[in-house]
């Protein structure tokens, strides 16, 4: 009986866990684990409108089906279970590949929640292409113990449409400054010096970290760290350890062509260093850091070999042609660095008006992110690890009887423009569209943020 109680308990916790972790394959049925031990189930009994459709000569799940809404203002995803008042990073997918024989993408809205709102547009119709794909993604904490996901028709000519849902459960020390109404909208993540598309196993959140290293510049270093491992445990948004051993470095380093419309909305904008040599007692490296005229933290960054640092600036406006300027000391003898970055626009559900839940407004700039694969090596970057409420619930009731992608040092977010990296005082000009969101402030007060191991 003790035995049989401890089974309970234990597949319980598996059912637990999966009601925070769950990948929905949208437009198809049952589930299935696919090559990088990722539990996938079917939309069955998240979606009562819409069309199921299987794409042509596309073999890859979740990729070679979808789930499109031909009527409908507004076609939901409901029920989708989460961990209330946790922070949660929800992520869909859209793989178009003209399965409408239209060859013309489409553009639209998902709201997350009824309070978190992106547009979505797809710039490109590409066939037979499992690597390329569009996501939107936003964090925030449910206020209740399940979500939905929500599709709204902006163009009577043009029919949403969705191929998966992620979710994934964070811990609760993550992206503290993140409010209980606000949602933090992706923009961009990039880990620099690296080749590969990061995610789940290397980072156990399953966030996407798109590669950026010197092939974007010339004047760019690589660099690799040699430390035998990288302390992390004092950053709080706990970025995965193989982003901080790899860095880029340049004097007068500039990040542009950020991926934000003309028009900014304020941002949360997180930066992370270790500092990648075992320097000397004549060696050092200082810089601070600006997002326009604004400083990151609240002091000079120093980084630290086999440790980690994190910086976080929010509620700053910040447009396309905004810059983060990396500027050293007068004592520091060694070039800055960049490790990973993060940037989100800032949604507050307590304060947006528009129709549908999260904000009417939508940028000229258009919006989504797009990825273009990442050199992707199998069995070494898998996307999403998760055992799923179905999955589970199977396992317990048979067992207790009772119960990306391609070659992309160019990878970008969905139809942003991958951000330039320039040194000395160029100046990127190219526009980064943004998903269409209203945003409620325009205020220019900040609340700096600095986490550091030094």
């Amino acid at each position: 009986m003790a035995a049989a109680s401890l089974f309970l308990v234990f597949f319980l916790s598996i059912i637990t866990l999966s009601l925070a972790n769950i990948s929905i394959d949208c437009g198809t049925t049952g589930s299935y684990v696919d090559s990088n031990n990722v539990t996938w189930v079917g939309d069955e009994g998240f979606v009562t409108t819409g069309e199921s459709m299987k794409i042509p000569d596309m073999v890859k799940k979740p990729t070679n089906t979808l789930r499109y809404f031909p009527t409908g203002q507004t076609n939901c995803y409901t029920n989708i279970p989460v961990t209330k008042d946790l922070k949660t990073l929800v992520r869909t997918k859209f793989y178009y590949e003209s399965y409408d024989g239209k060859f013309a993408p489409p553009s639209f809205d998902v709201v997350y929640d009824e309070k978190h709102r992106d547009f979505v547009e797809i710039t490109e119709s590409l066939l037979n292409d499992e690597e390329n794909f569009y996501f939107s993604e936003v964090i925030f904490a449910p206020a209740n113990e399940t979500i939905s996901v929500c599709l709204l028709r902006t163009s009577p000519s043009d029919n949403p449409f969705i191929s998966s849902i992620e979710v994934y459960s964070l811990d609760a020390g993550m992206y503290a400054d993140l409010g209980p109404n606000e949602g933090f909208i992706f923009r961009e993540r990039f880990t620099y010096g690296a080749k590969e598309i990061i995610s789940y196993p290397l980072d156990p959140y399953g966030r996407l970290w798109f590669p950026l290293g010197s092939d974007t510049s010339l004047t760019l270093t690589d660099l690799s760290t040699s430390a035998p491992s990288i302390d992390i445990t004092g950053v709080s948004n706990k970025p995965p350890e193989i982003v901080l051993s790899k860095a880029v470095s340049e004097d007068g380093l500039i990040l542009s062509d950020l991926a934000l419309p003309l028009t900014g909305p304020p941002v949360y904008l997180a930066l992370y260093f270790s500092e990648p040599q075992s320097l000397s007692r004549t060696q050092r490296r200082s810089f601070n850091v600006y997002l326009d005229n604004t400083q990151v933290g609240s002091r000079p960054i120093v980084p630290v070999f086999g440790k980690a640092t994190q910086v976080v600036l929010r509620d700053v406006v910040a447009t396309s042609a905004s810059q983060i300027v990396f500027l050293s000391t007068s004592d520091s003898d060694l070039p800055p660095i960049i490790n990973g970055m993060e940037l989100y626009s800032i949604s507050d559900s307590s304060q947006d008006s528009g129709g549908g839940g999260g904000g009417g407004g939508k940028d000229d700039s258009g919006g989504g992110t797009k990825s273009n694969g990442g050199n992707k090596k199998k069995n070494k970057l898998p996307l999403i690890l998760g055992v799923t409420f179905a999955s589970a619930f199977a396992i317990l009731s048979s067992t207790v009887g009772v119960i990306f992608f391609k070659k992309r040092q160019n990878a970008k977010p969905q139809s942003n423009t991958i951000p330039t990296i320039s040194s000395g005082h160029e100046v990127g000009t190219g526009m980064s569209p943004l998903f269409g969101q209203q945003f409620a402030s325009d205020t220019n007060d900040s609340n700096v943020v600095q986490d550091e191991n030094q």
